[in-house]
């Protein structure tokens, strides 16, 4: 009781209630005021710490003097001087907790709203839910998350997190703020689609990842032919809530010009055609086709099923067991690129097309470029970083072709040619428990072909695995019967140096039927037959200057078992003969490899 008469007597409970009352409105004020002037956030920071640090000073100047009618005097003690020291030790303590306690309000009043009024610049896109009860049509509402992350990617100053990160988390129930921790962003968008007829809902709801309380959520009850404008105005209402202030300029970057087709069935088509492409095989690849050609049916100015066409039709020939379809199937590939340019310029998976073409042709200077132009249009479109990643391959250039393959990976984990194509790069590299992860993946994603198993094949026979390796190649069911016995001597052979001999003696003498000396030239480099590998592909080049993309290629140059293919004298010799000279010199010798000084490269 003591104590609290002796604060009434000093009247320091008014002082303290004045203090706070003005430094509670001057944190306020600057909190609205300096941020519309664009001061520098260290401002307010440095007048709520000057309004702290005065506050204790301002209760002890009130502790030690009294203003009256009189003016200023100094308050003399009535306690005896033992009490005083205790009074004095509990007046401290309290202006500590008060000082707390101001430090929180004004911090929460000040750089707390000042906080929350900036701009968040981080989203990551969640696939959106289908309820329109058919699992069949996921491929709509992945659609919807697609075209919304690709809308948002091209707002400048807004980090988007890649597809990898985002459709990782379908069909999983995570907290939201767990997402924003895991995958570093500050917002989230998640919503759902119902269709039903000629009618859709789409609910779109904007979340803080910090907080997990909205920002921001509307429902959409449109017809189907309005997706692209519901779209639109998704993405500009993200913008506008995230206070992301664009210059005149890129006011329209989060819209698009105009729709990709004004046709909802033949985009309905295309997207159909989009998820059984990603599965490959000659008959999914085919379908999509058929796909494709549909929409374009009904829309023939619909320039992005133009160039979707054109990817199934260059990737095809690898597919099929047709022989010197190849030709045939690029020009097909590369009058479908050209029409969806001449409809949009801006395309670029058919810029990519044509790269691929020039590619698979060894046009590689103009693949390199054409790569280069189409990733630049749509960084975000996980097919030209595949592409791009398997050119690097056949070069030489293996970490360079292992970060394409992981960025076409990340863009678009759901796929399962990019987790294959991942595995090769890995595999390439001599990382063979990460190509074996991903080959798995390619699987169990639906990957139609014997990516997995090739994978699992070679790295048995680099472990020295023997019967796991014979195993697999027995189920290789793309071998003819007289080919899958000679692969069980081959890996004899390959177990046993001593058996070498008689089956190479045996493969040159093999029937071209069953398989062409070109064919076997990777077999012949395992076996230690580099000469022979040489000469065969000198003798291939002498009948047909494109056989090295027809038939064989120098990838196989730069895995782990090609170090004698790599390291023989006569590389640059064949390097320049096929034209990959010219493109390592304007773009790059192959990893471990450099110009020579009396021979064209050298190789580690």
């Amino acid at each position: 009781m003591a104590f609290f008469a002796e604060l009434q007597r000093r009247r320091v409970g008014k002082v303290a209630i004045a203090y706070g009352a003005i430094a509670w409105a001057a944190t306020e004020a600057s909190s609205v005021v300096l941020p519309a002037l664009h001061v520098p956030e260290w401002v307010l920071t440095a007048i709520v710490i000057f309004l702290l640090v005065g506050f204790p000073i301002a209760m002890a100047l009130a502790w030690i003097f009294d203003v009256g009618p009189e003016g200023i005097s100094r308050t003399e003690p009535q306690a005896p001087p033992a009490a005083q020291v205790k009074l004095r030790i509990a007046y401290a303590a309290v202006v500590i907790v008060s000082m707390a306690a101001l430090g929180y309000v004004l911090y929460e009043r000040g750089l707390g709203r000042a906080h929350a009024g900036e701009p968040r610049d981080s989203i990551a896109v969640m696939p959106f839910a289908n309820l329109s009860g058919d699992p069949t049509r996921d491929y709509f509402s992945d659609g919807m998350s697609e075209e919304l992350l690709n809308l948002l990617a091209r707002v400048p100053g807004l980090q988007v997190a890649s597809r990898t990160s985002s459709f990782a988390y379908k069909d999983r129930e995570v907290d939201v703020r767990q997402i924003g921790r895991e995958l570093g962003v500050s917002t989230v968008l998640e919503g759902s689609v119902r269709q039903a007829s000629d009618r859709v809902r789409i609910t779109a709801q904007l979340i803080d990842a910090e907080s997990g309380f909205h920002l921001w959520s509307e429902t959409y009850d449109r017809k189907l032919e309005d997706v692209f404008q519901v779209q639109d105005e998704i993405a500009k209402a993200i913008v506008d809530k995230l206070r992301i202030e664009l210059a005149p300029a890129d006011q329209q970057l989060a819209q698009r010009q105009k729709a990709p087709t004004q046709n909802v069935e033949a985009y309905e088509l295309y997207l159909q055609g989009r998820a059984i492409w990603k599965r490959r095989g000659a008959e999914n690849l085919k379908r999509a086709i058929e796909l494709y050609q549909a929409a374009i049916g009904k829309d023939p100015a619909f320039a992005r099923a133009h160039a979707a066409l054109a990817s199934a039709y260059v990737v095809l020939p690898g597919y099929t067991k047709e022989r010197d379809d190849e030709e045939k199937f690029l020009q097909l590939a590369e009058a479908a690129a050209r029409q969806a340019l001449a409809i949009d310029p801006s395309i670029g998976e058919a810029h990519a097309v044509l790269a691929q073409i020039n590619a698979n042709r060894g046009d590689l200077l103009d693949a390199e470029s054409g790569f280069f132009f189409a990733i630049s249009l749509e960084p975000n479109e996980p097919t030209p970083h595949q592409w791009y990643s398997i050119l690097l391959g056949k070069v030489g250039r293996l970490t360079a072709s292992l970060a394409q393959a992981q960025t076409a990976q990340e863009l678009d984990p759901t796929s399962p040619i990019l987790a294959a194509n991942l595995a090769n790069a890995y595999l390439q590299k001599g990382d063979d428990d990460a190509a074996l992860r991903y080959a798995k993946l390619a699987s169990e994603l639906g990957l139609v072909g014997g990516t997995s198993r090739g994978v699992e094949t070679v790295v048995a026979i680099r472990r020295g695995q023997w019967d796991q390796a014979r195993r697999l190649l027995a189920e290789h069911e793309e071998f003819s019967p007289e080919l899958r016995a000679k692969t069980q001597q081959f890996v004899d052979a390959l177990a046993d140096p001593a058996k070498r001999p008689k089956i190479v003696a045996e493969m040159k003498a093999m029937d071209p039927k069953i398989a062409t000396q070109e064919q076997l030239i990777g077999s012949y480099l395992q076996l230690g037959e580099t000469d022979l590998a040489y000469k065969l592909m000198f003798e291939a080049l002498d009948r047909d200057g494109r056989a090295w993309v027809r038939e064989w290629n120098l990838s196989e140059a730069w895995s782990v078992e090609g170090g004698g293919l790599r390291r023989h004298p006569r590389l640059g010799e064949l390097a320049e003969r096929i034209g990959m000279l010219d493109y390592w010199k304007q773009y790059g010798f192959p990893d471990g490899c450099r110009a020579g000084r009396d021979t064209a490269v050298v190789c580690d």
